[in-house]
């Protein structure tokens, strides 16, 4: 199933794959990137708005993992968040940020892929979420 599933990641995910396994190990580098994400995802929430919900409950979800107080993800599932984020991030990815109209183009196609991949996983978080309040 993972080799099917890493077939279908679209281009430039299995790098920044590559790079959250190293990053997971820095509790400071995943603070950092935490914020870097959170802040570029306000500033382009508009843009953002078909994934928008879903990627805050990834922010949630990856702090919740970091404390420690929600544990019951997957490894993978982490890994793919922290990929996502690393590649939503990098302004000069495979389309560079800084193109008017295809900026965000292929960062929406590796968040949309992750928010797929680990659905059920978000949506057993968000139902710990509730039972937590």
């Amino acid at each position: 199933m993972e080799n099917i599933e890493e077939e279908k990641a679209p281009k430039g995910f299995n790098k920044a794959k590559g790079k959250a396994e190293k990053l997971l190990d820095n509790k400071k580098k995943l603070n950092q990137l935490l914020k870097e994400g959170e802040a570029k995802a306000k500033a382009k929430q508009a843009k953002l708005k078909g994934v928008w919900a879903d990627l805050q409950t990834l922010f949630r979800l990856l702090k919740a993992w970091q404390k420690r107080s929600y544990t019951k993800v997957p490894w993978k599932t982490i890994l793919y968040i922290v990929a996502a984020l690393i590649y939503f991030i990098n302004p000069f990815d495979l389309v560079p940020d800084f193109i008017p109209g295809l900026g965000l183009v292929d960062d929406l196609s590796i968040l949309t892929f992750v928010i797929n991949s680990v659905k059920n996983d978000i949506e057993e978080f968000k139902k710990w979420e509730t039972e937590e309040i």
